[in-house]
């Protein structure tokens, strides 16, 4: 009974990621090729499934060609400064601007290191990972040299809290940002 009940959860281990990523995925796509189906058939007269996934691929390639030259990119600029000028818009605009880069920007360039640190208290220790940014005004301000530590929760490692630390008391992990993610995803429970 035992080894039929390791079965099944070693099946259920290997089903449910599978399946929910197929199911993001196959959503994913639906809802962008009905988002997009109305304006290539406007735009073209005709349609076929995945004909709006290529007319947005051709949209963003253009804007990477645009943004790159120095024309395109002040122009790229002079639209930012004035959706930062609109209030409501300046929220959204800013705040998937940043979720856009944390996403897009390669794992290296956001995480510098995994660390523990003392926190929430004194003897409680917390995986956290160091960023490359850091904030000149606290450094000035407490005398201290602070590093900004992401501290993510368990198990979404997407939402948590960002505390600065003094350097001095971080504790560096030899460890892979993928190990610490799968232990922080798992609550514990994957070994690094």
């Amino acid at each position: 009974m035992s080894t039929i009940r390791n079965i099944l959860l070693t099946g259920l281990l290997i089903f449910i990621p599978i399946s929910a990523t197929l199911l993001i995925t196959i959503w994913t796509f639906n809802y962008i090729d009905n988002l997009i189906k109305p304006i290539v058939i406007k735009a073209t007269g005709f349609y076929f499934p995945g004909l709006s996934w290529v007319f947005l691929f051709a949209i963003i390639f253009f804007l990477g060609v645009v943004g790159r030259f120095a024309i395109g990119n002040r122009i790229v600029n002079s639209v930012e400064e004035m959706m930062r000028k609109i209030p409501v818009v300046r929220t959204i605009y800013t705040a998937t601007k940043e979720a856009s880069k944390a996403i897009l920007v390669s794992e290296t360039e956001r995480i510098k290191g995994v660390v523990l640190v003392e926190y929430p208290r004194k003897g409680i220790y917390t995986l956290g990972f160091t960023t490359g940014a850091h904030i000149e005004e606290a450094n000035r301000k407490t005398g201290i040299k602070t590093v900004n530590v992401f501290i993510p929760t368990s198990p979404n490692p997407t939402s948590g809290y960002v505390v600065l630390i003094p350097e001095e008391e971080l504790i560096y992990l030899d460890v892979s940002v993928e190990q610490a993610l799968k232990v922080i995803i798992s609550g514990g429970f994957t070994k690094s």
